[in-house]
């Protein structure tokens, strides 16, 4: 913007919002549905309330400006008439400010053009329509871009820039002439057609509406223009953030309600969680745990000795000895273990394992006891089994409590606690995850390789990684979590303000979850191409996240995200591969398929407790 402006002027005027201050949300009339949000609203009859607050307050504004004989009016004026529709219009104009003035941020590049300009000795000013009181838009000038700047209101001259009255008190005032001045402004008519009429030269800036029909609180925010050339860092702000924020108001409400002293976040999965959980609870004790499956599963053996745990489910010779990270037996590769429990028992007891077992199970009773983990405590996790939980239970015995979190479970237990869904339910939410599980855990999974044991060297706790995965697919996971980050802090400017509960939030994150997950575009499709996922403990099955194949029944069944898979399929089998997959992941199939996978993992768990 400062190259574009004249050097021989004698006064630069500034439009204020969206010039040199922004909201970060897609249209500005969204504040007015943050302030229902606030839960202040009291309406005069209970079905004014079915209209919405910002209907009522466009509505208010409107008929205010009727009213009015000057051509711009104040927001005492809009409140006046919105007092015939709400009891306590002044506790809402006070909540709409408070939310106002939280919302409000710099737009750095432009702001430094005005202190250039004040550091050159140039007169510059700010001229707005605007509503707002001028004694509120000082205090927003100086805390946001810089103090003793000339601030001209239609709001407090009664003229605005719409006519061009504004622009002439504002030339009167400096005793200048209109070639003298350049205005700098986002609005097409008021900001350019009007001053350039005059003879003011004029520098339009681009607009920053979204106009997209959001309709839930979280889509209201809109992403940054640092995020417009990468996709991911936008699916970090619009879904990842969002998922963040609605999760850690779950935890925050539930730990305060249960009296728990501690929060413990599991890596790799909930680091960014941790991040919103600060920013909503900072009076609340939380620690991240580097911990991972694999890093207790060694170590849990040595606590609970269940020789049954170590052949629980049906994997490959190759997998068991990936689990416990134990050089493999060529012969035994190619067997499975369940049927051949002897010969893998004896290349165990030829190994090191059971010896290193109780060394790295010492290290992480040392590790655990390092990070006070003990007495009272919550554990969040991403999902969905609670077999992390389960492992540590083992190590810690009684001298802990721990109550878990998930963002989703698929098992019923009084001691995990499902925020999207728990134990599969409901089924269309729980369906809409699954059926892009790995593309929804790449999306929370902190940027580093996984975790392989906890060391302790020297007095101080080391990690071990698995080298799982190209320093590439690490990166994009930085872009997503440089956009989450930028809509936890600008969700965190108004959270303590809103008083949504947790209903609201589910609503909001079923309509991203469909838009992003279960009917995502091309554009979201193409930032996952060349994203691999590796399942189970080693790895053994990688593939692609996005399938481009032609459709075929074998490739939908072993396809890491469906939804995307069908999306992209071409021709007849592609439109059955879309019928297919509306067919499969409805609820009612869901529940089916679940219901039945419950009923054996009941089995299995009875099987393995009585061993």
């Amino acid at each position: 913007m400062l190259k574009q402006l004249k050097k021989n002027k004698k006064l630069y005027s500034f439009d204020l919002f969206d010039t040199l201050i922004y909201r970060p949300l897609k249209r500005p009339f969204y504040v007015f549905d943050l302030v229902e949000c606030t839960g202040v609203v009291n309406y005069r009859f209970p079905g004014f309330g079915v209209f919405g607050f910002r209907r009522w307050r466009v509505m208010a504004e409107r008929v205010a400006r009727k009213l009015s004989k000057k051509e711009d009016i104040s927001i005492w004026q809009i409140y006046r008439v919105l007092g015939w529709v709400v009891l306590n219009p002044g506790k809402v104009l006070k909540q709409e400010l408070a939310l106002e003035r939280a919302l409000l941020k710099p737009i750095p590049e432009n702001v430094r053009v005005v202190a250039s300009l004040v550091d050159q000795g140039k007169q510059c000013c700010i001229v707005t329509d605007m509503y707002l009181p001028l004694w509120f838009l000082r205090k927003i000038v100086q805390e946001h871009v810089a103090h003793g700047i000339n601030i001209f209101a239609s709001s407090s001259f009664g003229v605005t820039k719409h006519s061009g009255n504004l622009y002439k008190l504002v030339a009167e005032h400096y005793g200048l002439d209109f070639s003298e001045i350049q205005h700098v402004g986002d609005n097409h008519h008021s900001d350019c057609i009007v001053p350039a009429r005059l003879g003011m030269a004029v520098n339009r800036m681009p607009d920053r509406s979204v106009r997209d029909g959001s309709s839930s609180i979280f889509e209201y925010f809109a992403p940054h223009d640092d995020f417009q050339g990468s996709t991911l860092a936008k699916l970090g702000y619009s879904l990842v953030g969002p998922a963040c924020v609605a999760f850690a108001k779950f935890i925050k409400d539930d730990v305060e309600r249960r009296g728990i002293d501690k929060v413990f976040f599991c890596a790799r999965d909930t680091y960014l969680i941790k991040e919103a959980f600060d920013q909503l609870a900072p009076e609340s004790t939380s620690c991240y745990l580097r911990l991972s499956r694999r890093a207790l599963y060694v170590p849990a053996f040595s606590c609970h000795k269940n020789i049954e745990r170590l052949f629980e489910r049906r994997i490959s010779g190759r997998e068991f000895f990936e689990r416990i990270d134990v050089v493999p037996t060529e012969s035994l590769v190619d067997l499975d273990p369940c049927k051949n429990k002897p010969l893998f028992m004896q290349a165990l007891k030829e190994s090191d394992f059971f010896q290193r077992s109780e060394e790295d199970a010492t290290v992480l009773l040392d590790y655990l006891k390092n990070q006070d983990f003990s007495g009272n405590v919550a554990l969040v996790d991403l999902g969905w089994r609670g077999t992390l939980q389960e492992s540590l239970k083992s190590v810690v015995g009684k001298q802990c409590k721990m109550t878990g979190y998930y963002f989703g479970s698929i098992v019923r237990s009084e001691e995990m606690h499902g925020f999207y869904f728990n134990d599969c339910a409901p089924r269309r939410r729980f369906s809409r995850i699954f059926q892009a599980l790995p593309v929804f855990e790449f999306l929370f999974t902190e940027p580093v390789r996984s975790l392989k044991r906890v060391c302790h060297n020297n007095g101080e706790f080391g990690y071990e990684y698995v080298d799982d995965e190209q320093q590439k697919q690490i990166e994009l996971r930085q872009e997503i979590a440089k956009g989450c980050r930028q809509f936890i802090e600008d969700y965190g400017r108004v959270a303590n303000i809103l008083h949504c509960d947790s209903r609201l939030y589910l609503r909001s994150l079923d309509v991203l979850f469909n838009r992003y997950l279960n009917k995502p575009d091309a554009e979201i499709i193409e930032a996952f191409d060349g994203v691999g996922h590796a399942e189970g403990f080693g790895g053994s099955k990688y593939a692609q996240i996005v399938n481009k194949e032609a459709f075929t029944f074998s490739g939908y069944r072993n396809s890491y995200w469906r939804a995307a898979y069908v999306s992209t399929a071409k021709g007849f089998m592609g439109f059955l591969g879309r019928r297919l997959h509306s067919v499969v992941y409805s609820p009612m199939v869901v529940g089916l398929i679940y219901k039945r996978h419950g009923l054996a993992l009941k089995a299995w768990r009875l099987k393995r407790s009585r061993a």
